[in-house]
């Protein structure tokens, strides 16, 4: 039996996994075209310009809409600086009002509740599934009250949500839906269902560690024409398409992206095909590989997915398989061996110290706003504990540029698993 890394012996890997982002000379060449032409933000170009030709294609941002668009199979998709931002374009664009409340997931980045905030509403948390940690459809009708006024799901790790269940409950209740697909580029279902156009209005992130990026930036999608004019306006100051420059209709945000950002994500969206095919075979693999491993169970796709996007490949790790091994110990031990993993978030959302800094109740609070009860963000504890376990003894987080190399890269992770669970008894020797 092969000596752990962790006790002196030699790691399972001592390469590194490739490295994200993958560039090269055509990102180059888009981006130096741009500085070149001196042209850095989006409405730079006349239309003189565009009506002779000398634009050379017009605005990147532009382009970059229309190519992603057509690869997600949504009719409207608007460019922004951040994820965030396009989130709170889509609370904004679908009228929500202070009071109102929103049922949410509490496992995901605080961008999904901030949102939320922001527009003076309430977040309600509602528990995720236990085989694959998005918003649980079972749940939701419970939380339904008169002032539920949407439903966000958010596809977590790239792994579509339950969109049929959760749409027709929305339908039924006369709800919202806001598709969080900040990690799923290039998921779908099936019939060319695209993530981000499943939804009343859909988000995406470009922040760096996304499967798409320029860096940082978002999308706000949709399939909805006047939810895609409301989005244009709210992005651009409160301006209209028909209106004069300083002329300002609603209250907006300067959320513009910039050409240079435009044209690195043309370049990189021409790539993410080939790189999702190839995670997609690589998690796959190590699915496999995994398969008779105890206590190791990969997190279930959407049945309806036709095309996955892995941003993340998640294990669920039951610590009684490996006789009671502490979770955090076996990713220390992994780690050793030369595998970059985590256990992912430390809490689930409602567990942050801002819903407790901040004042729901006083009297001058919007949050309050045809409220009978008091906000208290304490009734969650204990409330989710599917999420509470996942965040504290089960998950184990593999992010997606592991799974852009070969198969090899893909048989170390099993072998590190395999290796630590053979001396699994060694480590519990130090946990006594």
């Amino acid at each position: 039996m092969a000596k752990l890394a962790l006790k002196g012996g030699d790691p399972v890997r001592k390469c590194p996994f490739p490295q994200w982002p993958e560039v090269d000379a055509d990102d180059e060449k888009a981006v130096a075209a741009v500085v070149r032409s001196g042209k850095w933000w989006m409405y730079s170009y006349s239309a003189r310009e565009l009506e002779s030709g000398a634009a050379q294609g017009g605005s990147r941002v532009e382009a970059f809409e229309a190519a992603f668009a057509e690869f997600q199979g949504v009719k409207y998709c608007l460019a922004t600086t951040s994820g965030s931002g396009a989130l709170e374009i889509a609370c904004r664009a679908i009228g929500l009002q202070p009071g109102d409340e929103v049922i949410t997931t509490p496992y995901t980045f605080i961008a999904s509740s901030s949102c939320i905030l922001n527009a003076c509403a309430i977040p309600v948390f509602v528990d995720i599934d236990p085989e694959t940690y998005n918003l649980n459809p079972s749940l939701v009708e419970s939380a339904i009250t008169k002032r539920t006024k949407a439903i966000l799901p958010v596809h977590f790790g790239g792994n579509i949500a339950d969109m049929t269940r959760l749409s027709a409950i929305a339908k039924l209740y006369g709800l919202r839906v806001i598709e969080d697909s900040a990690q799923a580029h290039g998921a779908s279902l099936a019939l060319n269902q695209g993530a981000g156009g499943l939804g009343d209005v859909g988000i995406f992130s470009l922040q760096q560690s996304k499967l798409l990026t320029c860096g940082e930036g978002g999308m706000v999608t949709t399939n909805n024409p006047e939810l895609a004019e409301l989005a244009w306006s709210l992005r651009h100051y409160g301006r209209e398409k028909e209106g004069l420059w300083y002329e300002h209709f609603r209250l907006g945000w300067h959320y513009r992206m910039t050409e240079l950002q435009g044209a690195l994500l043309l370049a990189q969206l021409a790539k993410l095909p080939a790189q999702n095919e190839k995670r997609e075979r690589n998690a796959r693999c190590l699915n496999a590989l995994l398969h008779g491993l105890p206590g190791i169970q990969p997190n279930r796709l959407n049945p309806e997915t036709e095309k996955p996007a892995f941003y993340l490949v998640i294990l669920r790790y039951n610590r009684s398989a490996w006789d009671d091994l502490n979770r955090d110990l076996l990713l220390k031990a992994l780690q050793a061996e030369g595998i970059p993993c985590s256990g992912g978030y430390s809490f689930p959302l409602y567990e942050n110290p801002l819903f407790t800094s901040i004042d729901f109740n006083g009297a001058y609070s919007p949050f309050r706003m045809g409220r009978e009860r008091p906000v208290d963000f304490s009734q969650y504890r204990g409330s989710c504990p599917v999420a509470e376990r996942a965040c504290r003894e089960e998950a184990i987080w593999l992010t997606h540029n592991l799974f852009l190399g070969n198969e090899e890269d893909v048989r170390d992770i099993a072998r590190a698993f395999e290796k630590v669970y053979e001396n699994r008894r060694e480590l519990l020797e130090d946990e006594g």
